[in-house]
């Protein structure tokens, strides 16, 4: 993957990062304050719209499966580097409690999409 590329995908992650923050922001509470079982739907459905898009973008983008580890990584890196500013301002700019569920469902997503990008590659290399 050429830096062009690299900087394309980087983009791309930061602007589903964005979306995803915009809309934690405006139904926040309804993902993660209203119980277990709704923070579990939301953390499947999230974690299910990454790999769906991580799909989608490589397709796109005409990227082998064997990128995919490596697709998903350029993805992520600019969500989880602003995740670290947005986690210790979660309460001012969201007016919700504490980050903790916001976190896990996130590290969750993450290791989902990870997993998946891993299992979607190891074909490709054998």
């Amino acid at each position: 993957m050429n830096a062009r590329e690299t900087a394309l995908l980087s983009l791309v992650g930061f602007g589903v990062w964005l979306s995803g923050a915009v809309s934690v922001r405006l139904g926040g509470a309804l993902m993660f304050e209203t119980g277990p079982a709704s923070l579990a739907l939301s953390a499947a459905a999230i974690a299910l719209s990454v790999c769906l898009l991580l799909r989608a973008i490589m397709g796109w983008r005409g990227a082998p499966a064997a990128s995919s580890v490596t697709v998903a990584a350029v993805l992520i890196l600019p969500g989880l580097f602003c995740d670290v500013a947005y986690i210790l301002n979660f309460s001012a700019v969201t007016g919700l409690r504490p980050a903790a569920a916001y976190a896990v469902t996130i590290f969750f997503a993450t290791g989902v999409l990870l997993a998946y990008a891993l299992i979607r590659a190891a074909p490709a290399r054998r």
